[in-house]
C-alpha cells in the first residue's frame, strides 16, 4: 500500500499464544480510515471487529491462527516500541525517544524521555491525538 506506511512485526496472540502478523500506522490510528484501507488491500490481518472494551465494532489486527481481536490498546504499544517518535526535551533541548507511562498515566497521554544528561524527564504525548 504505497499511501500508508506501516510497521510490521509479529506477535504473541493473547488468546493461542501463538506467533501471528500484526500492523500499525506509522502516523495515525488503525481504527480510523487507515484501518479500513489495510483491510481492502487485503495484504494486512486488518479487520472489522468488535471490542468489548470500547463496546463498539473497530477495525484491528487478528490472529491468523484463530481470528482473535489483537487489542488496539496493546499492539499500540507495541508499534511505540518499533518506532518511538522523537521529542525535544523540555529541559536540554536535544531530540529523544518518547515512550508512553506504562502505568495509569498511559491512559492520560503521559510518558517520558530518557535524557542522557537529566534522566527520565515527563512529556505528554507527542502525537496529539487518542482514537483508541
Amino acid at each position: 500500500m504505497s499511501d500508508v506506511d506501516v510497521l510490521e512485526w509479529d506477535t504473541e496472540c493473547w488468546k493461542c499464544e501463538r506467533e501471528t502478523p500484526v500492523v500499525w500506522p506509522e502516523e495515525g490510528h488503525l481504527n480510523s480510515d487507515v484501518g479500513e484501507k489495510l483491510a481492502e488491500a487485503g495484504e494486512y490481518p486488518v479487520q472489522k471487529v468488535y471490542s468489548k472494551t470500547q463496546g463498539r465494532e473497530v477495525w484491528g489486527n487478528i490472529c491468523e491462527h484463530c481470528d482473535a481481536y489483537q487489542g488496539n490498546h496493546y499492539i499500540e504499544q507495541e508499534a511505540l516500541e518499533q518506532n518511538p517518535p522523537l521529542v525535544e526535551c523540555n529541559v536540554c533541548g536535544e531530540m529523544h525517544e518518547w515512550y508512553p507511562d506504562s502505568g495509569m498515566g498511559g491512559a492520560f497521554g503521559q510518558g517520558w524521555i530518557d535524557c542522557p544528561e537529566y534522566g527520565a524527564v515527563p512529556v505528554g504525548d507527542p502525537r496529539g491525538e487518542d482514537d483508541g
